[in-house]
């Protein structure tokens, strides 16, 4: 028994001597293990960024081994940005089409924006065949980088420009059923070709010239809003078909008033009309009486507000707020598009491509392939639906009483065009609201059955939500698909 007990103790205190060891063991794994998990996100998951991020000096000793591709049109001919070298052996970076592309192209200049900044490590990487690496090393000769071949169609792009002429804005366009951004237009822009020697008069600017409007503008997105209110009460009834609703030009709740545009009384609306007249009164009534404030936030978060969107070129985030203690003044208000809503035009846009797309949200998409300065390396970029938003019996719903905003309602002005076009227009409200200030906005899409575009236009200060952006939206129509088919 003495020797048993012995043993016991023998063994109880090696083990009290070994288990520091072991915890310290222990520890030591987890923490080699967490090093090489930390070492394999950022070689996969962090990678291009930190390649893209302008204090990283890897960057320099890259570039001048590289030259710097090209950024290409969707063609894959037209050059948005190329590198140049002069009669002395200086390398410049040009932009044939000066400011047309400035806020989307970017410049390469001070760390860059746009997709110089964001595609930077595709721009200075060569994956053009050995051979040609080889020569271009025996000659002492910088190895020609890759080229970008973007989205971006040049003479949509042109038509955008001339639409929002002397106006500050933005217009975005879509490839409906690819999410391919065609269009990233904004209003003002400055020229990339000079934007060093400009650099100190742009900095000191203070109407946004640097921003890109399309994808970090913010904006009460106003009327245009409406479209999602409609899906909450779509999925809170499962049908359009028993609305009514009586407009005076002003509705009151909680003594707070809501009117109409110029306190216009439409009179006994179905839904349809509501929606094509874009009456505030019926909307505010809907977000009082008949929708739950959650259902209308869930309704929006599922388009994409309150969430980041992952895509080529940065963008701010989209912001929507509303819960069962938000009162009736702000509610109503919501509902609308005004209140504490704010919206980039590119996710507007994406709210009219779920609607098109018989409820799937794509990607934007910037960058359509990557291909080596000889043409035989290709890398294609693949459309993605980023978001399955509704059903494909909520889109047809949406379709059809976006389709009579235009054959007959506010957007009207686009109703003599011959094709199929649905949309949305808006006049949010901003500033000193009895002063009457508003943007001027416009969402929609074209509904051919072949090559259809989805688009989103802001105009600052555009005023009239009927006329002005919806002008810009018919240029662009036009400019795609002729006056006819």
């Amino acid at each position: 028994m003495e020797n048993e007990s012995n043993s016991k103790q023998k063994k109880t205190s090696r083990s009290v001597i070994i288990r520091p060891y072991r915890i310290v063991s222990f520890l030591s794994l987890a923490v080699f293990l967490s090093l090489i998990g930390y070492m394999v996100y950022f070689q996969v998951v962090k990678s291009e960024e930190l390649l893209n991020s302008p204090v990283n000096k890897r960057q320099e000793a890259v570039a001048e081994e590289i030259q710097r591709g090209s950024i290409l049109a969707r063609d894959g001919v037209t050059e948005l940005a190329a590198t140049r070298w002069d009669e002395n052996g200086n390398e410049t970076r040009v932009y044939p089409y000066g400011s047309l592309f400035a806020q989307t192209v970017g410049y390469s200049a001070y760390g860059g924006s746009g997709l110089e900044a964001s595609k930077n490590a595709a721009l200075l990487q060569s994956n053009a065949s050995i051979m040609n690496q080889v020569q271009k090393e025996l000659y002492e000769e910088k190895k020609p980088g890759d080229n970008l071949v973007t989205t971006l169609d040049v003479s949509l792009q042109q038509a955008a420009a001339d639409a929002l002429t002397g106006q500050s804005g933005a217009v975005v366009v879509m490839d409906a059923d690819t999410g391919k951004v065609l269009v990233d237009y904004s209003s003002p822009a400055y020229d990339p070709n000079t934007v060093t020697e400009d650099w100190d008069y742009l900095t000191q600017n203070d109407n946004g010239i640097f921003l890109n409007r399309v994808m970090q503008g913010l904006y009460p997105p106003g009327s245009t809003f409406k479209v999602i209110t409609a899906l909450a009460y779509l999925r809170t009834y499962g049908t359009f078909d028993n609305f009514e609703y009586t407009c005076e030009g002003t509705h009151t709740e909680s003594d707070f008033t809501i009117h109409c545009y110029g306190y216009y009384a439409h009179g006994y609306e179905n839904f349809e009309s509501a929606v094509a007249n874009s009456c505030n009164c019926a909307f505010a009534y809907m977000a009082t009486h008949l929708i739950d404030k959650d259902v209308l936030r869930e309704t929006a978060e599922s388009f994409g507000f309150n969430a980041d969107l992952d895509t080529d070129l940065s963008a701010t985030t989209s912001e929507f707020h509303l819960d069962k203690n938000t009162p009736d003044q702000l509610t109503m208000q919501t509902a609308i598009g005004q209140g504490d809503t704010l919206a980039t035009p590119i996710q507007m846009c994406l709210v009219a491509d779920a609607v098109a797309n018989g409820g799937k949200m794509m990607r934007p998409m910037f960058v359509d392939r990557i291909v080596s300065a000889d043409g035989k390396y290709e890398n294609e970029a693949e459309p993605e639906v980023m978001r399955e938003v509704m059903n494909a019996s909520e889109a047809e719903n949406l379709q059809k009483v976006m389709k009579a905003v235009v054959q007959w309602g506010t957007a009207a002005d686009l109703a003599d065009l011959p094709y199929d076009i649905a949309g949305k227009t808006g006049t949010a409200e901003y500033g000193n609201i009895e002063d009457g200030t508003a943007h001027s906005w416009f969402i929609g899409f074209s509904n051919t059955g072949r090559e259809d575009i989805v688009i989103a236009v802001i105009i600052e200060g555009g005023g009239n939500g009927i006329a002005p952006a919806t002008q810009a939206a018919r240029t662009v129509f036009q400019t795609w698909f002729g006056n006819g088919q």
